[in-house]
């Protein structure tokens, strides 16, 4: 996983080097310390408490009166534990140029597509960093080329993505690994290809009124790996497999007041038939309450419903799940904030998964963010099983420098 930035950044100081002098230019970055504390010891007596450091880099350069840009984003993380977690990545070295109506993107970028609050089932560009936290809000950098168009009637976007990257996964010593260690570096493609199999998107969107909507497709390797038809019983390990799919996608939010209403839906399509083909969505509300109770707090109510027609058979923990949370914004100096949330699921009588994240700036450069996580399940058949001896509170201190 250390491998791909490493050969990336070999050019960073080419590619800045020969920018032009003239333009605008900016700097940051932010270190932070971050512990785990687990409330049991793990099933393979894997420690209580995790440590770790990261260090994130930025680099923006604009030029041409504006119309061309440069953006750099470096990630490191070093884990007192977990081999696996300590890992490099460049998540961005991209360049941008701004036409009258349309965008041209090449390089290594993130891209989000997604409204829903539990799981993003249509952001399909980029690959999940899943060391960095079971949630998938962290992806890797994701090489490739983005033709975006603005007309009257929407905006089209293409993409070509020439190499695969493949998931992060804790190794042995980490605690939110499922329980099975996953072999990320020896994985099996269907693609002859492997790696280097060329991936397509396409992307269309459009605000409607209060609707804001968007038509994806995607067709490639998928980001998602198949984890058990290479398992190793004897080592407890697995090698992943990654297959061909078809993704078919629809978002879509809807503003009125204070309310937010929200839908992802896909479908996806396999050749493998060990795969099951499957339709899956999430459809849920936000609504806020400005100044609750008289005082300066934001409170937002927040409801979610995830489905999956696989059923028991997903491989995902929002198969037939509910989820009810709140988010407080205080709005005060400090930017504070709280979202707690509970997802419930239907199919399992007594699994459930409980979370709490928290952020308040203590000064100008520093921060601090909480977060934790409790995880029920009482069925072996239940996907969250595995991550029933795994809860834990983190708290992580950051600065930032520019």
């Amino acid at each position: 996983m250390i491998r791909l930035p490493i050969l990336l950044s070999s050019f960073f100081g080419i590619a800045v080097s020969s920018l032009p002098v003239l333009g605008s230019q900016s700097f940051d970055g932010s270190l932070e310390f971050q512990h785990r504390q687990f409330f049991e010891s793990g099933d393979y007596d894997q420690s209580k408490g995790q440590s770790s450091v990261a260090l994130s880099l930025n680099y923006l350069k604009d030029w041409n009166n504006g119309d061309d840009r440069l953006e750099v984003e470096t990630f490191w993380r070093v884990d007192d534990v977990d081999n696996e977690r300590t890992h490099a990545d460049l998540r961005q070295l991209i360049w941008t140029h701004y036409g009258d109506n349309y965008e041209f993107s090449a390089g290594l970028g993130r891209v989000f597509w997604g409204v829903t609050e539990t799981q993003h089932l249509v952001d399909v560009v980029n690959q999940t960093d899943l060391v960095e936290n079971i949630d998938g809000e962290d992806k890797l950098g994701q090489p490739l080329l983005r033709y975006q168009r603005f007309t009257e009637v929407g905006t089209f976007e293409l993409f070509l993505l020439p190499y695969f990257r493949t998931r992060t996964f804790e190794g042995s010593e980490g605690r939110l690994n499922g329980g099975l260690r996953v072999l990320s570096d020896d994985p099996v493609y269907e693609s002859n290809s492997g790696s280097s199999s060329l991936d397509t998107a396409f992307r269309y969107t459009n605000t409607l009124g209060a609707f804001d909507f968007g038509l994806s497709w995607f067709s490639g390797t998928s980001r998602e790996p198949e984890l058990f038809s290479n398992i190793d019983f004897l080592n407890g390990s697995t090698r992943p497999f990654y297959p061909q799919v078809d993704q078919y996608g629809l978002d879509v939010q809807f503003t009125e007041g204070g309310w937010l209403l929200k839908l992802e839906a896909i479908q996806r399509n396999f050749d493998v038939q060990s795969i099951e083909d499957h339709a899956a969505a999430t459809l849920g509300f936000e609504y806020t309450l400005v100044g609750v109770f008289g005082s300066t707090y934001d409170l937002g109510l927040l409801g979610e419903y995830s489905w999956d027609d696989r059923g028991t058979r997903a491989t995902t923990t929002f198969q037939d799940d509910l989820f009810l949370g709140a988010r407080l914004a205080l709005n005060d100096v400090s930017s504070s904030e709280v979202l707690f949330g509970v997802s419930e699921d239907l199919e399992f009588s007594g699994s459930k998964a409980v979370f709490l994240e928290g952020a308040t700036r203590i000064n100008n450069a520093v921060s601090l963010n909480v977060e934790a996580r409790y995880f029920d399940a009482d069925s072996d058949r239940d996907p969250l099983f595995s991550f029933k001896d795994s809860s834990f509170i983190q708290v992580g201190i950051e600065y930032f420098f520019d």
